[in-house]
């Protein structure tokens, strides 16, 4: 018994916690990279913990956030594509493509993501 306990309690937590972000809810979601820091940085993880958990109404300001304080901030361009593919927004979602792309070309995660490619017919 203890042990169905311990695995609920850790399913409750992950479900709390986002589950350990995109990768894990399936929504393809960038972290800032490795040594990044300040307000876009931090604005770009939290708009990615919220992406992750389908929050796409509060994701998109925290990255339009993130981008008004660096707006060559390519995983953050992405990010904001995937939102607004997940809102609808097909056409809002090809732009933020693009320039993600045109500033992330070398990022793999960026230039070999599907979502993308399917916006811009890659």
């Amino acid at each position: 018994m203890k042990k169905a306990t311990l695995v609920g309690l850790f399913l409750v937590v992950a479900a709390c916690t986002g589950g350990g972000g995109g990768a894990s809810s399936g929504i393809p979601a960038l972290m800032s990279p490795s040594g990044a820091t300040g307000d876009a940085a931090a604005k770009n993880n939290e708009g990615v913990d919220h992406l992750s958990q389908g929050h796409y109404d509060v994701a998109g300001p925290l990255f339009e956030q993130a981008l008004s304080a660096d707006p060559n901030f390519a995983e953050a361009h992405f990010n904001l594509g995937v939102t607004k593919d997940g809102q609808g927004d097909h056409g809002g979602a090809t732009e933020s493509f693009k320039k993600a792309l045109e500033l992330g070309k070398d990022n793999p995660k960026i230039a070999g993501n599907d979502l993308l490619k399917k916006h811009l017919g890659m």
